[in-house]
C-alpha cells in the first residue's frame, strides 16, 4: 500500500489551493468518485480525524515526503493536525467512502492501529464478506449522517462504531496469522532469491512437500495473492530496489528479475506503481546519487 518517497506522484500533487475542512464535531460521511486530476491540500491537517475507504480505483495519501497508494479494499486513517495531501491516480476513477469523526471516549481502543507515518493509519482489508459489510455499513452511515433527526444521527454514531470494531478486529487476525506457515515461508525466500528464473508449480509445491492445489490454497491463504501475482510483486519491488538504487539499463533489470520482455516488464511497472521505469528512477534519484 505504501508507495515509497513522495516523488512517485509528485505530478499529482499542487499546493496552491487549500481544501477546506469541515467543522469540527459535526458526523460527516459521503461517497465520492472522482476522475484523475482530483487532489486536495491541507497544509495543517483537520481538527478532527478522517477514514477513507477505496470502493473501486486508485489514489494517493502523501503525508511528509511518503506516497501511499491506495487501491480495492485500502482503508486510511488520520488523526488530527497531520497535514496530508491527497489526489486520484491515473488508473480510472477514484471510488472512495470517506466520514469527518470525532471519536467518543469509549472507541480510542480502536483507532489503536499500526501507523504508517506517525498518526497515518494505512490497513489492507482482505475478503469479499468483510469488504461487503464494510461498504454495507458505510452506506448506512453515509445516509443516516445526512438526516437531521435524533434518531439518525444516534444510528449514525453507531454504524461508525460499527466500521472501526470492523478495522480493529480484522487488524487483529492479521496479526495473529502473520506467523507464516514455514513450508510456505521456505518457497517465498527461495523464489526471493531466484526471480530471474521460470519457476513451476509444480516444483515449488513439491519443495512445500504439498499437493499442487494445497499448496496453491496455503499461499493464497497466507500471503493474500496467488502465486502468479505474488511473484509478480516480488519482482517489480526488487526492480524498483535497483531502479533506486544502481544506474543498471531498464532491460538488464527487467531481465535480472525474470521478465522476458522489457516492454512487458515496463506496462507491468507502470500499472504497479503507476510511473514508468525511467520515470520512477528519475525521481528517486532526486533524492540522491544512486550507487554503482
Amino acid at each position: 500500500m505504501k508507495g515509497g518517497a513522495w516523488a512517485l506522484n509528485e505530478h499529482l500533487f499542487r499546493f496552491d489551493t487549500e481544501t477546506e475542512s469541515p467543522e469540527v464535531g459535526v458526523l460527516l460521511a459521503d461517497r465520492f468518485r472522482r476522475p484523475y486530476g482530483f487532489q486536495g491540500h491541507r497544509s495543517r491537517g483537520t481538527e478532527d480525524w478522517l477514514l477513507v475507504y477505496t470502493v473501486h480505483g486508485s489514489g494517493s495519501f502523501r503525508v511528509h515526503r511518503d506516497v501511499h497508494v491506495c487501491g480495492l479494499g485500502d482503508v486510511v486513517i488520520l488523526s488530527p493536525g497531520v497535514p496530508h495531501h491527497y489526489a486520484a491516480n491515473e488508473a480510472g476513477e477514484w471510488d472512495i467512502l470517506w466520514t469527518h469523526f470525532v471519536p467518543l471516549p469509549e472507541w480510542m481502543p480502536w483507532l489503536e492501529l499500526p501507523r504508517n507515518d506517525e498518526r497515518l493509519i494505512c490497513l489492507h482489508l482482505r475478503g469479499d464478506e468483510l469488504r461487503s459489510r464494510i461498504e454495507q455499513t458505510f452506506l448506512r452511515l453515509i445516509r443516516d449522517s445526512s438526516m437531521s433527526a435524533p434518531v439518525n444521527r444516534e444510528l449514525a454514531k453507531l454504524a461508525l462504531a460499527e466500521l472501526l470494531v470492523l478495522i480493529h478486529h480484522h487488524n487483529g487476525e492479521r496479526e495473529r496469522a502473520n506467523v507464516m506457515d514455514e513450508r510456505i515461508s521456505q518457497v517465498v525466500r527461495y523464489l526471493s532469491e531466484h526471480l530471474h528464473r521460470k519457476h513451476r508449480l509444480s516444483d515449488l509445491a513439491a519443495m512445500a512437500g504439498l499437493s499442487t492445489s494445497r499448496f496453491c490454497h496455503l499461499v493464497k491463504e497466507q500471503t493474500g495473492d496467488t502465486l502468479t501475482v505474488l511473484l509478480n510483486k516480488m519482482r517489480l519491488a526488487k526492480a524498483a530496489r535497483l531502479l533506486e538504487l544502481t544506474s543498471r539499463r531498464i532491460n538488464e533489470i527487467a531481465f535480472d528479475v525474470g521478465f522476458e520482455s522489457a516492454y512487458y516488464f515496463s506496462r507491468q511497472f507502470a500499472g504497479h506503481f503507476g510511473v514508468s521505469p525511467t520515470a520512477y528512477r528519475k525521481r528517486c534519484w532526486q533524492r540522491g546519487s544512486p550507487s554503482q
